[in-house]
């Protein structure tokens, strides 16, 4: 009996495809459609879509561009593309393997308001030799650059090369660590960085990913990522094609705004896995109908994956419960961390886990210490990103010391592996700020910026450490507060607010929210009420001021190419005066408020405690005292925790009371609490040792100064 050896395993991407090509020759690589398919269940999925490739004709087209290129390049040269998603996009990307140049993925230059400052910035950084593009793209590719002064580079076109000239194509000598393509970061928290990924990283990678998903050459992939992004690129295309796997390319815009598309595919081609952020899952709840549902058979995903931004609990257990009656089977949802330093992944829920929600303690959790939350109270549910994988070590560490800190403890999550990048391209300064830090005594570890702690051999994701911020002692990630507004109204857009902090001295900030509304909310004559409710809102669920709202056009946020909040972006574009506003609304400062006289106060007398309280909430808030009235609730008019405990322990001065310091949230509109101060009997006395006694029951001449606790 004859035994067949496999294949020897690829070192370099060209044998990745060349033995593909030679192993499944005919095999459907890629598939690409405008649309989903409303064809019947039952019908061969080449029937379904527009446009396939096997991998022996994508092995052939590739290597035809890649003659081509070489006339135009050398080694190590840089080609940018800009080409819009599709099969040719996966061609102008081999084709550069192929040649040995790096690929550097981007798209095209439709909008000169919307990309070609970014593209400019690309080019700048990178120098690309040659631009290739899609001829139906020609005349946007022509005027931006007619109209960039700093790209010499060569425009070729993907699509109008000639099939013969594969035959010329001749196999380069390719090391596993040279530089396979520049995966630009998306800039969701500063400018785009070329992160170098080497053939190895993207072997690692992917060879991970496919282990830990479960996914082989029988699966059926359905991809509407951006080709241009990581998670699109790494995990829509490379991986698949490691494996010899089926996939569909579905057009991101389609999916963004019908996200039935994505699903109706999923169920007629019957499709094993697909991937996508936090807020396709919630959109898909959201828009896809009861009637629309009906027509979804979901049975046969097994791997739906959530990544490329912070993961909300609530999102996959709606999801999941959702289109459970589709088929849709709870443990095929695999919320995952990861980013384009490290390819794409760096945990991941396993082909056969469900996905884990821990219930934390929200206070001790802000202070830095994850804790079981016991009763329902306090509680913060926290998704898993996933079980730590042998291939990538992970650490969470202490921000300033980079001390290793135990599991349970919130840290900056540190990373060390195979699939970690060589750096930043010509960012040595940047690369030694992020990349070979020592961690435990081990060297090798990246920074990742990214907060977040372990617990049972999983990795829980808190937040950004460049967008986390500390307001009275406790951590706040701006996401949860983003969250809090996603589903409040109808006049605000879901997953449209981007809340970050301008600072106003060298020790002191303010919290700034940009909310994007919706077409309905747009068309309201005023929009004074729905902040009001805003900073209402957000003062009693997180406690927190806010110093400014400001209400902004529909579609116009700052985000990503793969739908994340440019929170730093939007800052700019706040201080900078360049956001759509509607609307806006900042509270005064304290130096431009006029001195209101306090009125006196008396003991079992709730009409002059009401009075009293008002006033101390208006110098507090630096309102006039006209635009609030006792029956609000202390928490609407926008008081955070620390003006609510100042309140209470001034109120116990001035009537000379013994407060517990929670009093307010017990009693949280200013007549209910001055009717309960006015009921407490005169002998119940202060035993604060400092309270003013000298005029009991009655306002000092002197007013005590405010914050004091």
């Amino acid at each position: 009996m004859t035994i067949i050896a496999p294949p020897p395993a690829p070192t370099n991407w060209i044998e990745v495809l060349e033995q593909q090509a030679h192993l499944r020759p005919n095999q459907l690589a890629f598939t690409e459609s405008s649309t989903a398919s409303t064809s019947p269940l039952g019908c061969e999925p080449g029937q379904l879509l527009d446009k396939s490739i096997s991998y022996s004709a994508l092995s052939q087209r590739v290597k035809a561009l890649a003659v081509e290129l070489q006339r135009h390049s050398q080694f190590g040269d840089r080609v940018l593309m800009v080409m819009p998603a599709g099969i040719d996009y996966v061609i102008g990307f081999f084709a550069c393997i192929y040649a040995n140049v790096i690929a550097v993925t981007a798209y095209p230059p439709n909008s000169k308001k919307r990309d070609w400052a970014r593209l400019s910035t690309i080019v700048r950084d990178c120098d690309p030799s040659i631009v290739l593009y899609h001829t139906s793209q020609q005349e946007s590719v022509a005027s931006w650059l007619s109209n960039n002064n700093d790209c010499a580079a060569l425009p070729v076109a993907v699509d109008s090369l000639q099939l013969s000239e594969a035959k010329h194509w001749q196999q380069p000598s390719i090391d596993g660590n040279d530089i396979a393509y520049f995966q630009y970061s998306s800039g969701s928290t500063g400018n785009p960085k070329g992160v170098m990924l080497s053939h190895l990283n993207l072997l690692s990678n992917t060879r991970m990913m496919s282990a830990h998903y479960g996914i082989d050459g029988q699966d059926r992939l359905v991809n509407w990522l951006p080709l241009y992004h990581d998670m699109g690129l790494v995990g829509g295309v490379l991986m698949p094609l490691l494996v010899g796997a089926k996939t569909w390319i579905l057009p991101s815009a389609t999916v963004a705004q019908q996200p039935f598309k994505l699903l109706k595919l999923i169920s007629d081609i019957k499709a094993t896995a697909t991937a996508g952020p936090n807020f396709i899952f919630d959109l898909a709840v959201s828009k896809i109908s009861a009637d629309e549902k009906k027509q979804l058979d979901l049975s046969s995903l097994k791997t739906f994956v959530n990544g490329a931004e912070p993961i909300n609990a609530k999102t996959l257990v709606q999801f999941s419960q959702y289109f459970a009656e589709a088929g849709l089977a709870a443990e095929s949802l695999k919320p995952s961390y990861g980013m384009a330093e490290a390819c794409l992944m760096v945990t991941a829920t396993s082909a056969q886990a469900s996905f884990k929600v821990l219930s934390v303690d929200k206070n001790k959790l802000s202070l830095g210490k994850a804790v079981a939350a016991e009763g329902n109270d306090g509680l913060a549910d926290m998704a898993c990103s996933g079980e730590l994988k042998p291939e990538v070590t992970v650490k969470i560490v202490h921000q300033g010391s980079r001390a290793l800190l135990p599991d349970g403890y919130v840290g900056e999550i540190m990373i060390k592996g195979d699939c970690v990048s060589q750096g930043y391209w010509q960012k040595p300064e940047l690369n030694q700020t992020v990349f070979n830090h020592v961690v435990d005594g081990q060297n090798g570890f990246m920074t990742t910026g990214d907060l977040g702690f372990i617990d049972n051999n999983q990795l829980y994701v808190s937040g950004r450490c460049k967008e986390m911020f500390i307001v009275n002692g406790r951590n706040h990630y701006p996401q949860d507060i983003e969250s809090t507004l996603s589903a409040f109204s109808e006049h605000l857009y879901p997953h449209g607010g981007a809340v970050f902090e301008v600072p106003t001295d060298e020790f002191h900030s303010e919290l700034i929210l940009v909310q994007e509304l919706t077409r309905k909310g747009f068309s309201l004559p005023n929009h004074q009420q729905i902040i009001e409710q805003v900073t209402a809102l957000i003062a009693q669920v997180h406690e927190l001021k806010l110093a400014a709202v400001i209400l902004i056009k529909p579609m116009t946020l700052p985000k990503t190419s793969s739908g994340k909040i440019q929170r730093i972006g939007c800052r700019d574009a706040y201080l900078q005066g360049q956001l759509k506003t509607v609307a806006s609304w900042h509270r005064p400062a304290t130096d431009k408020t006029p001195d209101q006289q306090m009125p006196p106060i008396y003991k079992n007398d709730s009409q002059s405690i009401s009075q009293w309280i008002l006033h101390w909430v208006a110098q507090r808030l630096n309102m006039p005292t006209a635009k609030l009235s006792p029956q609000q609730q202390l928490a609407q008019m926008g008081l955070d925790s620390i003006d609510a405990m100042s309140l209470t322990h001034e109120l116990s001065q001035q009537l000379d009371l013994s407060l517990n310091v929670d009093l307010s949230w017990s009693y949280p509109s200013i007549q209910s609490l001055s009717d309960h101060l006015a009921a407490i009997p005169a002998t119940t006395t202060s035993t604060t040792t400092n309270a003013t006694t000298s005029n009991k029951g009655q306002r000092p001449a002197t007013p005590p100064m405010e914050g004091t606790i």
